[in-house]
């Protein structure tokens, strides 16, 4: 039998540093950085630090083929150098040591051209630059179940594309028409985070701010939502912005925003937020009639970091645009180490991506602990796992859940979450103290898939995008009152639909919590700290878990044992475990 073709994938142009390994397009492993002990986001981003790889990563996907270099057929690394050149936005007036400015971009393609040589390449391993946005494309489309399928991709910045619409099969893709920076809707969204004080990867706080608003109620509310509406706009088929509002030349300067909106923002925050909420999915939704007309296809692939936008998923979903939508749950950059890789797999190898075990897709990190997936060990260890976290969250605990393989992509679905009883009213204030979020940041809840459509509202083009928690969805009538703590101000919440198939023990656990109480879901948020990364290994579940406190009478009396310790004798009702590499509660009454 012939070696397998060895391809491995790497994002650290920018930010969601990662790596991923495919043997003949079957996907072994994707890992980002920051899952393995490294910094959050991977590394921070300069010019002159394209060539800091993610080592962790990289290894951690090697070690799980059990391979080294001298197997790997080629290395693909998610940006293109030429394509950087030719469309960088130059400029003489900015900062000398920032992307755009000639000197800057000097660097950043001098780090580029060291990438190769950070690399202990074989004498046959090729290397290839990616462009950026095929990297997206490729993920979303490999990550689908679609023969064909429309493709959108819309970020911040690759090369100088910021959105790219086409089409593909499983052999190829075609982006066929683009919009290109300065004109970038995931740049507004960081300008906005930032003008609101938050952070530029703040997106999703910004979102959860606009869950607070009322919408265009007052005559100030109209206003904001007049400027934005005005400010991102699309004009056959391209996106275009507003550059004296936004000036997204310029990071740091506000001046345009605050001319619309003045320099207090906390109390005008919401309203800014729904403002650029509204227009997001009015831009979506335009330029999916625009690929509809365009292609003519009924499937869509979206990839880049917008696409992690829930609201704005519902919207295109309830649209009728499209029959299936789908998006991969690591749709920001680090996806794109996995998209370069299947790239070069269709152009190197001449072969399409197959299609890819669902379950792998979401869960393709390291795994806790050395049993194989499957076997009777690793199964009855999550079963009863679940029994145990379901009496937990009986006596109105907070339980943490980590089980097998890590996700890959921002979301916790149920590898390594925080669960809490969706049944307390006052779980989210629970949950934001205990990890040291901000009071108006919502939770998820993940549903038995048997029972989601008699409780939520799920359009049929969002089946893919519900079981990754990438869209919200509203509650049907008789649960809108029971579940009225959990939801945003317009009745919605993000969902995730946990079937057997893809996550028997988690799916277990839901089981048994709807026998017990009828409450088929729980509250589902990442087993982290505010600031900090979930992660891939045992080492770092349980130092998270002892750093939440949730080995103290904050969680009534809940105390974690170490993974090589016994149960010692007291008088405390449980305790927790780490056997099998499951760092849960665990009764020992």
């Amino acid at each position: 039998m012939s070696q397998p073709q060895y391809i491995l994938g790497i994002n650290c142009a920018y930010h969601e540093s990662a790596a991923a390994l495919i043997a003949d397009g079957e996907l072994v492993m994707s890992v980002e950085e920051e899952r393995l002990g490294g910094p959050k986001h991977g590394k921070v981003v300069r010019v002159d630090n394209a060539d800091e790889l993610p080592w962790r990563a990289i290894n951690a996907c090697l070690d799980a083929a059990r391979i080294d270099w001298a197997s790997i057929t080629a290395v693909a690394y998610s940006l293109d150098p030429h394509l950087r050149q030719s469309h960088a936005c130059l400029g003489t007036d900015g900062i000398p040591d920032c992307f755009g400015h000639p000197e800057g971009e000097a660097l950043f393609q001098q780090s580029l051209a060291r990438v190769p040589d950070e690399l202990p390449l074989g004498e046959r391993t090729d290397f290839v630059f990616v462009p950026h946005h095929e990297a997206h494309g490729w993920y979303a489309m490999g990550t689908s179940t679609f023969d064909e399928a429309a493709i959108l991709v819309m970020d911040g910045i690759g090369e100088g594309a910021t959105v790219s619409i086409g089409w593909g099969d499983r052999r190829s893709l075609h982006l066929d028409a683009q919009s290109f920076f300065p004109d970038s809707l995931g740049l507004a969204w960081e300008k906005v985070a930032r003008f609101l004080d938050l952070t530029e990867y703040d997106a999703s706080k910004v979102m959860a701010l606009a869950g607070l608003a009322q919408g265009a109620g007052t005559d100030a509310d109209h206003a904001v939502h007049s400027h934005l509406a005005d400010a991102l706009q699309v004009r056959d088929g391209r996106l275009i912005v507003d550059q004296d509002i936004f000036r997204l030349e310029y990071p740091d300067d506000f001046a345009g925003l605050r001319r619309r909106f003045g320099r207090q923002t906390r109390s005008q925050g919401p309203s800014i937020a729904h403002a650029i909420q509204h227009a997001t999915e009015t831009v979506l939704l335009e330029l999916g009639q625009e690929i509809r007309q365009r292609y003519g296809s009924v499937n869509l692939a979206y990839g880049g970091g917008v696409a992690l936008n829930c609201r704005a998923n519902e919207k295109l979903a309830r649209s009728g645009l499209f029959r299936s939508i789908h998006a991969g749950p690591a749709s920001h950059d680090a996806g794109t180490a996995l998209g370069a890789a299947w790239q070069v797999h269709t152009q190197l190898c001449q072969r399409p991506v197959p299609q890819q075990d669902a379950a792998l897709v979401v869960f393709s990190g390291p795994r806790l602990h050395a049993e194989a997936p499957h076997t009777d060990a690793y199964r009855q260890n999550g079963l009863s796992s679940a029994k145990s976290v379901v009496q937990r969250l009986l006596a109105g605990d907070c339980a943490p859940w980590a089980i097998g393989r890590c996700e890959f992509g921002p979301r916790a679905l149920g590898a390594r979450s925080l669960l809490g009883p969706s049944w307390d009213r006052d779980i989210v204030q629970r949950i934001n103290r205990l990890k040291g979020r901000y009071a108006y940041e919502p939770v998820a809840l993940s549903v038995l898939a048997e029972r989601a459509d008699e409780m939520f509202d799920i359009p049929d083009s969002a089946r893919s995008l519900v079981r990754t928690m990438l869209v919200t969805v509203s509650p049907r009538a008789i649960w809108q009152q029971r579940l009225a703590h959990l939801l945003h101000k317009d009745g919605s919440v993000r969902l995730q639909v946990v079937h057997a198939h893809l996550q028997p023990e988690f799916h277990e656990l839901l089981r048994r919590l709807d026998m017990a109480t009828g409450w088929p879901l729980v509250v589902n948020t990442s087993l982290n700290l505010r600031g900090e990364p979930m992660s891939a290994t045992q080492a770092g579940v349980d130092r998270t878990i002892l750093r939440l406190g949730l080995n103290t009478d904050s969680v009534k009396g809940f105390r974690l044992v170490s993974p090589r310790a016994g149960f010692e004798s007291g008088d405390c009702h449980t305790q927790a475990t780490s056997t099998a590499g499951v760092a849960v509660a665990t009764s020992v009454s």
